[in-house]
């Protein structure tokens, strides 16, 4: 059976930070550069883990017929794979087909939005690994405590906070 500790899930949300922090200390044209091939490897990775995890809990709820997205877990992570997604997309095409921003210019003026909501959707993902916690589930199953995902994911954020560029932020 599936669970909230799947392993999947763990994988993709740990390369989705690795994508994060490989980018953040470019500063060169050729680092940018071969930074932004690796955060989309990485990020596509993640995601594709993230989605494998996906499927077989729906198919674990369809077999079951369970509830979908009936938790404060089940509905936050349908929110964050949605804007991963739209992160994903955006990101992809901003840098790979510019043209259709109308020009290099404007896909790279979404940089920096980009940015600061791919920090928002890491943090919207580690509170749904939070509200994991409260599943039926974890309660009766796994007892990973609440404690220990908070901890895990502030220091998470202490290795990537101190590293964000305001200047790449707009601010």
């Amino acid at each position: 059976m599936w669970s909230a500790a799947d392993p999947r899930r763990q994988a993709g949300l740990l390369f989705i930070t690795q994508a994060i922090l490989v980018l953040q200390p470019t500063s060169t044209q050729k680092q940018k550069i071969a930074g932004t091939y690796t955060h989309s490897a990485l990020n596509n990775i993640g995601i594709l883990l993230l989605i494998a995890g996906l499927v077989v809990i729906e198919y674990n709820k369809i077999k079951s017929s369970g509830k979908h997205f009936y938790s404060l877990h089940g509905r936050l992570g349908l929110v964050t794979y949605c804007l991963f997604a739209v992160q994903a997309l955006v990101g992809l095409t901003a840098f790979f087909t510019p043209k259709l921003y109308g020009s290099v210019a404007n896909a790279k003026s979404l940089y920096k939005y980009h940015r600061i909501s791919g920090y928002l959707v890491l943090v919207l993902g580690f509170a749904t690994v939070a509200a994991a916690t409260t599943t039926t589930f974890n309660k009766q199953t796994l007892h990973i405590q609440l404690w220990a995902v908070i901890v895990a994911a502030l220091i998470t954020l202490v290795g990537i906070v101190p590293r964000i560029k305001k200047a790449k932020l707009g601010l």
